[in-house]
């Protein structure tokens, strides 16, 4: 993890996921929950309740879609790798190939993520260092 700072606030950045470490006293409306992945509990699998709530309390009200895509980025990024769609054996070699763009829930997961990344303007999060 590399620490940076973000509108005077410490920024966790891991990949592509960055969140603001909010003030533990701030909590955000539960509404955020309708924008969230899958949360664990109740979903097995599901984004982790905690990380989802402290991704909630720093952004929700600063910026609703930068919230849900931060949210959904790093759902995506707990789901297991999609297995190679096809391999080709000439008998010296194997060869696996992958779809161009990820299948199945990571796909669906980055999907969300890119919708609400289309309503955040350029210079609203740093989303890349």
């Amino acid at each position: 993890m590399t620490a940076v700072e973000y509108r005077g606030e410490p920024v966790v950045a891991a990949g592509q996921v960055v969140m603001v470490r909010a003030d533990p006293a701030v909590r955000a409306d539960p509404a955020w929950e309708s924008w969230a992945p899958p949360l664990f509990p109740p979903t097995e699998g599901g984004l982790d309740r905690g990380e989802a709530q402290s991704i909630a309390d720093a952004w929700w009200d600063e910026d609703r879609h930068v919230c849900a895509m931060l949210m959904w980025e790093f759902y995506a990024a707990t789901l297991p790798p999609e297995l190679p769609v096809a391999m080709v054996t000439t008998g010296s070699q194997a060869v696996s190939y992958g779809q161009p763009t990820p299948g199945g829930e990571v796909g669906a997961a980055l999907a969300r993520a890119q919708w609400h990344r289309s309503f955040v303007s350029a210079g609203s999060a740093p989303l890349h260092r």
